[in-house]
C-alpha cells in the first residue's frame, strides 16, 4: 500500500445511522491517514457526495428513510457519480441481499461485526484499483491526445507531398490523382471534363530582368488568380516551371473554352506592381477535353500540350483548342475576337 502521505490523496465517505459502527470504522482507518468524512442518513450522504469528490463509500445497507441499496442506486444514475466505488457496510450475508447490493451497483461488501485486518484490505483494494482506473484515464486522455496530434501532423505531411511549395496549389503528383478520380466518374456518369494547360509567357524575361524573386511573384500572383476564377469543385495546379494545369469535371470543350478565355483576359488586362515596377503578365492556354473520343488521361494531357505549342507558335496571350478533338478548329480564341499576332 502505498505511504500515509500518499493516503491524504484519497476522501472516504463512511454512511451509517449508527455513531459507534462510525467510530469503529474511522479508528480501524485512521492509521493509513485518509481523509474521512462521515453522514448518518442516505440524505445527507447524497448532498455531501453532490458537494464533495470522493474516491470511495463505506456505506451501511440498513438506514431508516433510504437504506443503502437506494443511495447506491441514486448515485449510479448520475454520471458525476456513477463511477464512486461502493462498498457495503452490512449484517446481512444472505444470497438475496448480497445480489441486491451488487445490482444496485456495489463493488463490495464488509460484514459486521468488523473484522480490522479484512476492513482494511478491502479499502486499499478498492482504492488501489480506483487509483490504477484513473491512472488509466489519465494515459488513454494522453495516448488519444497523441494520437490527434499524430494525425494532424500526418494530415499535414500529406497535403504537404499534394502541395507546390511556392503556389500553394496543387502539384503535379495531386492533380494526376484527381484527374485519375475523374476518369473513373467518367465511367460511370458519361460526363466529359476539360483540361487547360497554360503557361506564362516570356517568363524567363521576368527572371533575367528583375530576378528570381521577381518570377516567384509572378508565379503566385497568376496562381491567386487562377484560384480565385475557377469553381470549387475544380482543380489547379503547377504543372512545374512556368506551366500550370486546370481540370475542369463535367466540362466539355467549349466550357473549358470560355474559362480560360476568361483566364486570359483577366491576366492580361491587369498589371501586376513589383518593387516599383508594374508588371505586363500573358499566358498561352491550350485546352482538351476527356470524352468517348478519348479514353487515356496521357493522351487528354498531350492534346492540352499540343495545343498550347500551337498557341505559342500563333504569337502568344491566346486560348487554343485540341486539334485532335476538333480538326475544324484551328485558329485561337484572340484571333476570333480581333487580337492581333505577329
Amino acid at each position: 500500500m502505498c505511504n500515509n502521505y500518499d493516503n491524504k490523496n484519497f476522501r472516504i465517505l463512511i454512511v451509517d445511522d449508527v455513531s459507534k459502527n462510525i467510530q469503529v470504522v474511522a479508528s480501524i482507518l485512521k492509521d493509513d491517514g485518509y481523509q474521512m468524512t462521515f453522514a448518518q442518513n442516505g440524505k445527507v450522504a447524497l448532498d455531501k457526495i453532490h458537494s464533495h469528490n470522493f474516491d470511495l463509500i463505506l456505506l451501511d445497507v440498513m438506514m431508516p428513510g433510504m437504506d443503502g441499496f437506494e443511495v447506491c442506486r441514486r448515485l449510479k444514475q448520475e454520471p458525476s457519480t456513477k463511477d464512486i466505488p461502493v462498498v457495503f457496510l452490512t449484517a446481512k450475508t444472505d444470497t438475496e441481499s448480497l445480489v441486491r447490493g451488487f445490482e444496485a451497483g456495489g463493488t463490495d461488501y464488509v460484514t459486521k461485526p468488523f473484522n480490522g485486518v479484512e476492513l482494511l484490505a478491502r479499502v486499499r483494494t478498492r482504492l488501489e484499483l480506483s487509483r490504477s482506473r484513473e491512472s488509466l484515464k489519465v494515459a488513454y486522455r494522453e495516448l488519444k491526445k497523441t494520437n490527434e496530434e499524430l494525425l494532424k501532423s500526418q494530415r499535414k505531411l500529406e497535403l504537404a507531398a499534394k502541395t507546390d511549395t511556392l503556389t500553394k496549389l496543387s502539384n503535379r503528383r495531386d492533380i494526376i490523382e484527381k484527374i485519375e478520380n475523374e476518369r473513373i466518374r467518367f465511367e460511370r456518369s458519361g460526363k466529359p471534363f476539360s483540361l487547360v494547360l497554360c503557361d506564362i509567357d516570356n517568363f524567363k524575361v521576368f527572371n533575367d530582368k528583375h530576378g528570381h524573386d521577381c518570377g516567384d511573384f509572378v508565379l503566385v500572383s497568376v496562381a491567386e488568380m487562377m484560384r480565385g476564377k475557377v469553381r470549387k469543385q475544380d482543380g489547379v495546379a503547377r504543372w512545374g516551371g512556368e506551366e500550370f494545369l486546370l481540370l475542369l469535371p463535367e466540362t466539355d470543350l467549349e466550357g473549358g473554352r470560355i474559362l480560360a478565355e476568361s483566364l486570359r483576359e483577366k491576366i492580361s488586362c491587369n498589371y501586376y506592381k513589383y518593387d516599383n515596377h508594374n508588371l505586363r503578365i500573358t499566358m498561352t492556354f491550350g485546352v482538351s477535353s476527356f470524352s468517348e473520343c478519348v479514353m487515356n488521361i496521357e493522351q487528354c494531357i498531350k492534346m492540352a500540350d499540343e495545343a498550347l505549342y500551337e498557341g505559342k507558335k500563333r504569337g502568344k496571350n491566346c486560348v487554343v483548342l485540341s486539334i485532335a478533338e476538333q480538326p475544324s478548329i484551328l485558329k485561337s480564341v484572340s484571333e476570333e475576337n480581333g487580337n492581333e499576332r505577329p
